[in-house]
């Protein structure tokens, strides 16, 4: 099977969600403050994907990705003093623009016998970047190979999957050049106890090297207190992950427990400190590789069937727990929550509802809130069309709101954005099935890549 893809994705944002005309008021003084930023971004790709299926159950899997982004960033940033005030006006004007090559390349070869697999696989991702700051200009060369192999096997009850992996990481940037090297093991084990018990448990140990833009030796000026830096510093990161989930399924109900640990190894995180610039005291928001990230998350889960499987009644409760381990800092966060829904279908038609709390997010010494929202839908599905009518936060009284909150020791700060219109929404969907002919498709790829990192370092909070 050969499939040759040529897509291209344009972004055109005149507004960003961080826009903003507003007032300051800090004692006394007060101030009017404009931010705002716009992006275009167009990232043509060339995807060639080729797949051969050799005699006795071997198969060859070939993928080559080359992406061009082109990236336009502008922002100003003006905050102007008001009445009595005795301050100077602050005008930060900052215009990026970003061009960026990469060419991805990975081959799997895989060999199938009764209840025995091989895989063995090689991938690298080679990236050149320019971004134009106008006041300063980043060149930077990076690269990522990684190999690795891996056999799989059943014996009665029992399955597992053990692979080992190497991952190599190559950074160039004006005179600095770095190379890291990272183990890659993992591990699954599986068992079916019958009657419809079934107990899996995967673990591997991984890695991950910094983005473009946290590596770029530039700094950028956030407003009249802040600055946002790169860090050429940065080191790859170790990345441990276990996973466990146990299920019992009857005909009418089904029990799941699924539970994470992991941990990063000295990860890549926020760091906020002060610097005097040009004899004014400033906020410096960099990144650095802190001491660690520990993450727990527990969601068990009941699922009810009725009228064959007609109507299901699901309830899932989580339970996340996050510690967060900066060089001078330490956050702890605690997100317990739910999620359930009940769906029906009868002859075509569906009718589902469902509520779902907050899904809270912390990364260094950023807490991000997520959104507590809830859904009313009825619809009908025919062999070649189909309707939906959805309803968003039916009974909602105080509309969309989200939170994003720094939590650090010397510049914390909250950014609330709620939209009180945002409930009783209406949404209608209809659809229809056009094909005609002979139709391909490439569901069956095993190997799909794709590059979205324009490595550009925003001004923005």
């Amino acid at each position: 099977m050969l499939n040759i893809t040529l897509r291209d994705n344009m972004a055109f944002t005149p507004y960003a969600q961080t826009n903003r005309d507003s007032r300051l008021y800090q004692g006394t003084d007060s101030f009017t403050v404009h931010d705002h930023e716009s992006s275009t971004a167009i990232s043509p790709a060339l995807d060639i994907y080729y797949q051969h299926n050799l005699p006795e159950d071997n198969h060859i899997y070939l993928n080559v990705v080359g992406t061009y982004l082109n990236t336009r960033l502008s922002r100003q940033f003006t905050q102007t003093p008001l009445g009595n005030t005795i301050a100077d006006t602050t005008d930060v004007v900052s215009s990026v623009r970003g061009n960026k090559y990469s060419l991805i390349g990975e081959a799997i070869y895989e060999k199938r016998w009764e209840k025995v697999a091989l895989t063995a696989g090689l991938r690298h991702n080679q990236q050149w970047m320019n971004n134009d700051y106008h006041y300063a200009l980043v060149d930077m060369t990076t690269a990522e190979t990684y190999a690795f192999a891996e056999v799989q096997q059943r014996i009665g009850h029992f399955a597992y999957a053990a692979g080992l992996g190497a991952m190599h990481t190559y950074i160039s940037q004006a005179e600095a050049h770095r190379s890291n090297w990272i183990a890659r093991p993992q591990l699954t084990m599986s068992y079916d106890f019958g009657k419809g018990v079934f107990l899996k448990y995967k673990g591997y140990i991984s890695g991950y090297q910094p983005s473009l833009a946290q590596m770029s030796d530039v700094s950028q000026q956030i407003d009249k207190y802040q600055i946002r830096r790169g860090n050429p510093g940065l080191k790859p990161v170790m990345f441990v992950a276990n996973e466990l989930n146990l299920s019992w399924q009857s005909k009418f109900v089904s029990l799941d427990l699924w539970a994470n640990y992991s941990y990063d190894h000295r990860p890549i995180m926020d760091e906020s400190y002060e610097e005097q610039v040009e004899g004014t005291p400033m906020v410096i928001r960099t990144y650095a590789n802190q001491r660690g990230f520990h993450r727990l998350r527990v969601t068990p889960s009941l699922q009810v069937r009725l009228l064959q499987n007609r109507l299901m009644f699901t309830v899932a409760p989580f339970a996340n727990y996050y510690v967060s381990l900066g060089n001078a800092y330490t956050h702890t966060h605690f997100n317990p929550g739910v999620r359930a829904s009940v769906m029906g279908m009868y002859n075509g038609w569906v009718f589902s509802a469902d509520v779902t709390t907050r899904y809270n997010n912390l990364w260094g010494e950023t807490l991000e809130y997520g959104e507590f929202y809830h859904t009313l839908n009825v619809g009908y599905n025919a062999d070649k069309w189909g309707f939906r009518v959805m309803m968003m936060n039916p009974f909602s009284v105080k509309g969309y709101s989200t939170d994003v909150r720094d939590l650090s020791a010397i510049a914390p700060n909250t950014m609330h954005a709620e939209m009180k219109d945002f409930h009783q929404t209406l949404i209608l969907n209809f659809h229809c099935n056009l094909d005609f002919g002979t139709r391909r498709s490439d569901a069956g790829k095993r190997i799909n890549n794709e590059d979205t990192d324009n490595g550009i370092l925003s001004a923005t909070k």
